[in-house]
């Protein structure tokens, strides 16, 4: 079926989706799960959809006869080069790391096992609450008598966008590079997911605004999606333990999962990582369906409005208190610093998410002089916080025309690795400065359009390497794969440790060769000729 256009003006509040028949016991590969909003639900007076939009089918996972096959043409709308730096790579180097790489994604199903973890609501659920799925904290996974159970414990998770978003972009990198249905559906659950926690405080009669929800529990449910069997424990937190910096928000009649318990006060941490994705997977518009493209049409209206409320708000986020009344925490967390520049870029890409123009928001390289000063005097989760809020606002200045403002912000990308890898390089690594996370500041910023030196790309293919080495310890075999039948019973982490590169960020490097924005000019971090002959 043909993709239809799909017209939102204003909060899309509730599952808009199209009205079918319900899913059946699982989620088979070449179908995709009805939407299962609720019966009765309706967007707000705010919400236009098209009839358009009635006519997409349910189940729909076929894209548009006239869409495209294998990875974009690279849509960067200018020429920016750097001179080389380092040994070049030889193709036979090249092709060996691919090869590496490629057997690490294989050897540890890398994709089927993200799949696994992702939840949230099941697709399966025969109530049709609102179907999506998330990458969690404070999980543990205990498998007793060949069943599974993900066991979310009384803290519960923070800021889920810091491990969700390079999720969606590599689901994202490997549908457009395979087109297999499996990384679609994973993508638009993904999609959905970031959309549940822009919903999790409607309720009938709530709040007309916009808000964030850090993380939602609704009740324990089994999911039997991908035919597995896993039933899911929310009841630790519902509630769980509140803390200094989060609480957990009663809301019995949410308007898509019935009795919910909800974290409030989403904080900035994440915000950037979630911005930066949302860009990013603009590249699977059209590609997966015309169903998962009504996904990601709602994910943009939700953002879109939530961006224009932190804006009205003078840069604060607002939440609900255990009352269900609206306010604004006194908090760094809820609120953007407007004095100095070092969060500048943070509240540009709300600014392009929000308005689609910068305004007079002018953010230079996007490395603020505060940033400079702070040297290692500045935590390194607001280190990675900084970059975060840099790589999604170049993304978004690339996705609405900006060019100038990208531009400058791509070169501010390059001036981060290049300062970064000198001191790593010398030996003196800054003591704030995670060599994991630093491996994805390259590979985001290559994946936004910053053209890679022989040098960077010669640092990443040895995280490569130890990645290669330290996945497929056949220690961690069970850990990958707890549905296997021959997995023992046991507890086992819900994200193995990491080496090398973050383990959901390994689908990062796939962005080198699907990426809308990758730069041409840049050194090849992988064979992509090997890379899209694969499966």
């Amino acid at each position: 079926m043909g993709c239809r256009l799909i017209v939102i003006s204003g909060l899309v509040l509730a599952g808009c989706g199209p009205s079918g028949s319900p899913a059946g016991d699982s989620v088979t590969p070449d179908a995709r799960p009805a939407d299962l909003g609720p019966a009765d639900s309706s967007p707000s007076p705010e919400a236009v959809v098209s009839d358009a939009a009635l006519d997409v089918v349910a189940g729909d996972l076929t894209p548009a006869p006239d869409a495209p096959s294998g990875p974009p043409p690279s849509k960067l709308p200018f020429t920016y080069t750097r001179p080389d730096v380092g040994q070049p790579v030889s193709a036979a180097e090249l092709k060996d790391i691919t090869d590496k790489y490629l057997e690490l994604l294989g050897d540890i199903r890398y994709f089927d096992f993200v799949d696994e973890r992702v939840h949230g609501w099941p697709s399966t659920d025969p109530g049709q609450k609102l179907w999506y799925g998330t990458w969690w904290s404070g999980v543990t996974v205990v498998k007793q008598g060949g069943k599974v159970t993900y066991v979310h414990n009384a803290d519960g998770a923070d800021n889920n966008g810091l491990r969700t978003a390079q999720l969606m972009e590599g689901a994202c990198y490997a549908h457009l590079l395979w087109g297999e249905p499996a990384t679609g559906l994973l993508t638009e659950r993904i999609v959905r997911g970031f959309s549940s926690w822009a919903m999790a405080f409607e309720y009938p009669g709530g709040p007309q605004k916009a808000l964030l929800a850090r993380a939602a529990y609704p009740v324990p449910v089994t999911s039997t999606e991908g035919g597995r069997s896993l039933y899911i424990d929310y009841s630790a937190s519902r509630p769980g333990t509140d803390n200094s910096a989060t609480v957990y928000v009663h809301v019995p009649q949410s308007a898509h999962w019935g009795d919910l318990w909800v974290k409030n006060k989403r904080s900035k941490d994440d915000l950037g990582h979630m911005f930066r994705a949302m860009g990013q997977v603009e590249a699977c518009a059209g590609r997966i369906g015309a169903a998962a493209d009504q996904s990601l049409a709602q994910m943009r209206a939700l953002y879109s409005a939530w961006s224009k409320a932190v804006e009205a708000d003078g840069w604060k986020i607002a939440t609900l208190d255990k009352n269900l009344t609206l306010f604004i925490p006194l908090e760094t967390l809820a609120r953007f610093l407007t004095i100095g520049a070092s969060e500048c870029t943070g509240m540009l890409a709300i600014r392009l998410v929000g308005q689609g123009s910068p305004g007079n928001l002018s953010c230079g390289n996007g490395i603020s002089l505060e940033e400079v000063l702070g040297g290692e005097l500045i935590k390194s989760g607001n280190k990675q916080m900084l970059r975060t809020y840099h790589e999604a606002a170049a993304n978004h200045a690339l996705l609405t025309g900006q060019n100038a403002v990208a531009l400058d912000l791509l070169k501010g990308l390059a001036t981060r690795i290049e300062t970064n890898l000198n001191a790593v390089e010398a030996g003196n690594t800054p003591s704030n400065l995670n060599l994991m996370d630093f491996a994805a500041l390259i590979m985001h910023s290559a994946n936004a359009g910053v053209p890679l030196t022989s040098r960077e790309v010669r640092w990443l293919h040895e995280r490569i390497k130890q990645a290669h080495a330290h996945y497929r310890q056949a220690s961690l075999k069970s850990s990958f794969d707890v549905f296997d039948g021959a997995t023992p019973d046991g507890t086992y982490p819900y994200e193995p440790g990491s080496v090398g590169i973050q383990i959901t960020e390994l689908g990062l490097p796939l962005g080198s060769c699907a990426s809308q924005f990758r730069n041409p000019k840049g050194r090849p971090l992988l064979d992509c000729a090997v890379v899209e002959a694969w499966r």
